[in-house]
């Protein structure tokens, strides 16, 4: 009952183009949506369950269909764990929860527990994508499916997650480079969403490394996916040897002629007469009064002389 209703479910969209497909995160986000719509507890994403249905989702690419049955011929319901699948050109997740699951097989998975935990992935390949939803219902724990002589699974007890989800968690890291890169190798089982858990590295951040389209899903054993890109070589500073600036030698400045002194011509005396006797005289103060004293004296002694002495 189960393979019909997906049969009918998934010929109609598997022709029918659709908007763009979503991300593993954008289907977890609109079950959860969905849930508390009807007052539920979202889902809480489990990183078993998203290696778990992420790599059924690239199994699923791989062989071009969908389908319940696992690589090694198990099934989700082997592990306990209950699944929706889906595939169509370009769908999108609205479009798969709101109308390819809207039966009642599919309604249960996303809405008949009060809690759980969830995973999701999606493979797209040639513009077809599969979609995977896995819930594992309430605190149940993984069963580990045992095989039986033919090698199909066959449901057990209950004991630790399945061999394949520990694989898939066990990623070996490849050791940085000495440029600083990581390179990863991919193993067998391995996919993006543990690699991306395994070095901490968001997937969008190794697909723009490895440079891939963000919208790639699928990746293949043996593929190189660039988790760390080389890191820039810091630029050694060059050092330049600066010249040491020559000092001038001072020039010393030559000897300034003194010149000689330019002879000033003398005037030329003008000849003059020599001074009268009456002038040097007169120019002469001293002469002068002696000459006057005398000139007086003889004056007197001639009066007395005449006056006086000459009369008697």
């Amino acid at each position: 009952m189960v393979v019909l209703s997906l049969t009918v479910a998934l010929l109609i969209p598997a022709t029918t183009a659709h908007a763009q497909s979503g991300s593993a995160s954008d289907l977890i986000n609109a079950v959860n949506q969905l849930r508390q719509s009807l007052g539920l507890d979202a889902y809480v994403v489990d990183s078993y369950l998203m290696s778990f249905a992420q790599s059924h989702s690239d199994y699923m690419a791989s062989l071009g269909q969908w389908t319940h049955t696992r690589a090694d011929g198990t099934t989700s319901n082997d592990y306990g764990i209950k699944e929706n699948v889906a595939m169509g050109n370009n769908m999108s997740v609205q479009h798969t929860v709101n109308s390819i699951w809207s039966d009642y097989i599919h309604w249960q998975t996303m809405t008949a527990y009060a809690s759980g935990k969830v995973g999701a992935g999606v493979a797209t390949v040639n513009g077809v994508v599969y979609y995977t939803l896995n819930v594992l219902p309430g605190d149940t724990a993984i069963k580990q499916p045992s095989t039986d002589s033919s090698g199909v699974g066959a449901q057990a007890g209950e004991t630790e997650p399945s061999s394949l989800l520990v694989a898939a968690q066990q990623v070996i890291t490849a050791t940085p480079n000495a440029d600083g890169s990581v390179i990863h190798t991919v193993r067998y089982g391995e996919t993006l969403w543990v690699i991306s858990e395994a070095y901490e590295v968001p997937i969008d951040q190794i697909l723009t490394n490895s440079g891939l389209s963000l919208g790639t899903t699928l990746v293949n054993e043996g593929q190189e996916l660039i988790i760390i890109p080389p890191a820039d070589p810091t630029a050694t500073p060059t050092i330049t040897n600066t010249p040491t600036p020559i000092t001038p030698t001072p020039t010393l400045p030559r000897p300034t002629m003194t010149p000689f002194p330019t002879r000033t011509p003398m005037p030329t005396p003008t000849p003059t007469s020599p001074p009268s006797a009456l002038h040097k005289a007169l120019s002469d103060g001293k002469s002068f009064g002696l000459g006057l004293i005398l000139t007086s004296g003889l004056g007197l002694i001639t009066v007395i002389y005449l006056g006086f002495i000459k009369k008697r």
